[in-house]
């Protein structure tokens, strides 16, 4: 049978995972906005001839909107923080470079989506998006705010 104390820390650590994914999630869904508001406008504009660079402004855009709403609402009240500008650069960079494997991944699935079955980009951003998104939090949380998620 377990124990009280253990389902007590069980059910605090998924209540705090809960409220902080769901806020965590939502800050993604306005870097991926962003993200393909960019690429939308990038194809538009340049075409398809330059969709990897179309796709490297768009993610680093996505990216970074993404970094500063998890800065300053998901793990505002929690992990690391600190204030300086420096610090906020340190931590930007820890994000974008984080969220790299992510972004190969969903880069990667968009360009075989339109490659091999012409499926339109901005759903194969949806694709790789989803795949990316478990990664990302755990080690984000971890690696930049100094938030541990499975303790």
């Amino acid at each position: 049978m377990i124990s009280l104390r253990f389902r007590d820390r069980v059910a605090e650590l998924i209540r705090k995972n809960l409220f902080r994914s769901i806020k965590y999630s939502l800050s993604g869904y306005l870097g991926f906005f962003a993200l393909e508001i960019v690429t939308f406008l990038g194809l538009r504009l340049v075409g398809y001839s330059r969709i990897v660079e179309i796709d490297a402004v768009a993610f680093f855009t996505g990216v970074s909107l993404e970094f500063l709403v998890n800065e300053y609402w998901t793990t505002r009240n929690e992990g690391l923080h600190e204030g300086s500008v420096r610090g906020i650069f340190l931590r930007l960079g820890k994000f974008q470079v984080l969220n790299l494997l992510g972004n190969i991944i969903a880069i990667s699935i968009q360009l075989a989506l339109l490659r091999y079955l012409g499926v339109y980009p901005l759903i194969g951003n949806i694709v790789g998006s989803a795949i990316a998104f478990p990664f990302n939090y755990i080690i984000q949380m971890k690696s930049v705010w100094g938030i541990d998620t499975v303790r």
